[in-house]
């Protein structure tokens, strides 16, 4: 984990592997983020290591859980999976009423 100019503990450039239902269907890359800065409610910005294209937001409460594990047991060495967070819409009923 990286620190800013006021040595607070800060989640851009660390490195982060995808590995959400999108990026195992159109994968970019090697599907390996870098965080970049912060925009509106985000917590920061997911971009491709390798070719630098946008590939999401980072939420905060990932970046949360992020910090929380990099603080108690130190900045990863391997970039950290980010996958697909479970969400209260997942959880609704399917509307389709053309199925079987």
């Amino acid at each position: 984990m990286n620190i800013d100019l006021f040595d607070a503990p800060t989640l851009i450039g660390l490195k982060v592997k995808l590995d959400r239902p999108i990026d195992r269907e159109r994968p970019c890359c090697l599907n390996i983020c870098t965080i970049g800065p912060a925009r509106g409610p985000h917590a920061g910005e997911l971009i491709c290591a390798s070719c630098g294209q946008h590939r999401g937001w980072l939420s905060k409460s990932t970046a949360q859980w992020i910090e929380h594990v990099a603080t108690r047991f130190g900045a990863p060495t391997t970039p950290i999976v980010v996958r697909k967070a479970h969400t209260f819409e997942e959880g609704a009923p399917d509307t389709d009423t053309n199925s079987h």
